[in-house]
């Protein structure tokens, strides 16, 4: 269903709607799996709209692009690291984050890479495993006081 957006690159201007697409993304899609108190924690980590747009500019962003409005995206911090993956709550198992992190591989590998590692949440976990990514170590991590279960997985790039 790749034909109803588009990926591309980040630009500046996405910074304030990529924000909303991650709030909205961890309050309605990853509330299901965590505590209130986590998705708070959660939701604040990136910070102020200056400190989220140096995380932006400071790693390989992709974003995905419905009519004009932002709707996903994913980030790749190299060498080898997944650092964010969220899709918009209304456009969820529309084949928006499998585009996007198609793109990611395949810039990965246009790089050189041959592993991909992602600290994936409970939510996003099966995403990844239907991707090919394999758990190596449940972890947890904290975040804003708040301790949260996640995943260490990865995945040989062919």
């Amino acid at each position: 269903m790749t034909g109803s957006f588009t990926i591309r690159a980040w630009a500046p201007a996405d910074t304030e709607e990529l924000g909303e697409v991650f709030r909205r993304s961890v309050r309605e899609v990853a509330s299901k799996d965590y505590r209130q108190a986590q998705i708070e924690a959660w939701v604040q980590a990136p910070g102020e709209i200056t400190a989220w747009a140096e995380r932006m500019k400071n790693r390989t962003t992709f974003v995905a692009e419905q009519n004009g409005s932002l709707i996903g995206f994913i980030q790749y911090e190299p060498p080898d690291h997944i650092d964010m993956t969220y899709v918009h709550p209304e456009r969820q198992r529309m084949g928006v984050a499998s585009a996007l992190l198609a793109a990611l591989e395949n810039n990965a590998r246009e790089r050189g890479v041959k592993l991909l590692n992602v600290e994936a949440s409970v939510t996003s976990r099966p995403f990844f495993e239907r991707h090919g990514y394999i758990v190596l170590t449940p972890q947890i991590v904290q975040a804003q006081g708040q301790d949260f279960l996640n995943y260490r997985m990865s995945k040989r790039l062919p």
